[in-house]
């Protein structure tokens, strides 16, 4: 409308973004060319070109010489990787593999200590030849199906395995905080009554003098357990979803129902979800219907406040000791 001001918009601090630049400058000296390059200047280029030619189908390294590349920017040969066993990272980030699917769900689990601490362990130094050519095979498929090899290409898809990865890493972060708060919350709630104190789990005995364990834990992420004369009764399976982002919270309070469903099946008939960023009520309980107790985890913090005291109380309730 004429004479009307424009509506002010708010200033979105790309603070991530900020994060992900140093991040990326750090990986740059350890899995980009950058770093093949280095390690290529200090290998015995003979051998280098030898292993070229007997792990690589000769139409595969006519194809990157024609677009101006050595072999390397794109075949791993045994030399490459035992002068830098860092470069492993180099070559999985080119073909496209997750950390995850790489190391987690197949057999290359075991030289994982190549990339992440530039170490090849004695028990699978025999192994290289063969990871090598596995990863020959899969760069060939690459280079195959790629209409034009570069340097650039190379980096942009490396960066772009790259972005989920990082982003993965902030997330982990980001619940590892909020676990170690829930931890030093929940210790100031019942350590009157500890027994013993550990980095994951903490042991105290109740005012019927059973024992229950509070345990730190992955899927729930936190069990708590009271250990009877015979047995044992899981009490309450607890969910901490430590994320601000609300357009992620359905995704969130959807693993927790899937947490709690799997506890439930295992005997526990409590289940609590401790979330950071504002959702609905009604949203949550619909998201996770198997629930039985939501709290927000800036507020059960506070000491001042209703939902702390609540958190407080039940608690106590739950593993039997005065608060």
């Amino acid at each position: 409308m004429q004479g009307q001001s424009p509506q002010e918009l708010p200033v979105l601090k790309p603070n991530l973004q900020v994060a992900f630049y140093y991040r990326l400058q750090e990986l740059k000296s350890l899995y980009f060319h950058k770093a093949l390059r280095e390690t290529v200047e200090e290998a015995d280029i003979e051998i280098l070109d030898d292993q070229l030619v007997q792990c690589v189908a000769p139409s595969s390294l006519k194809r990157v010489a024609s677009f101006g590349l050595r072999g390397e920017v794109f075949f791993a040969v045994p030399c490459v990787l035992e002068r830098n066993p860092f470069l492993l990272g180099y070559y999985r980030l080119l073909l496209g593999f997750s950390k995850k699917e790489f190391y987690n769900k197949g057999p290359f689990g075991r030289f994982q200590p190549l990339e992440e601490r530039g170490e090849t362990p004695d028990a699978i130094r025999a192994e290289i030849p063969a990871l090598c050519t596995s990863l020959v095979r899969s760069a060939e498929i690459l280079v195959a199906n790629t209409d034009d090899l570069s340097l650039s290409l190379v980096r942009d898809l490396q960066v772009l395995t790259l972005g989920p990865q990082l982003r993965g890493s902030h997330n982990t972060r980001i619940g590892q905080t909020a676990t170690r708060e829930v931890f030093t919350l929940m210790q100031d709630i019942v350590g009157h009554n500890a027994v013993d104190v550990s980095e994951r789990m903490i042991l105290l005995r109740n005012d019927s003098r059973r024992m229950v364990m509070i345990e730190f834990f992955n899927d729930p992420d936190v069990r708590i357990i009271e250990q009877l004369t015979t047995t044992t009764r899981p009490l309450v399976s607890i969910e901490i979803k430590g994320g601000t982002d609300r357009s992620n919270i359905h995704n969130r309070l959807g693993e927790a129902e899937k947490s709690h469903q799997k506890a439930k099946d295992r005997g526990f008939f409590q289940f609590w979800t401790i979330i950071r960023c504002e959702v609905d009520p009604a949203i949550a309980r619909q998201e996770s219907p198997t629930t039985t107790y939501f709290s927000n985890l800036d507020r059960i913090k506070d000491p001042a406040t209703e939902e702390r005291r609540a958190f407080r109380e039940l608690l106590g309730a739950l593993v039997g000791i005065q608060v």
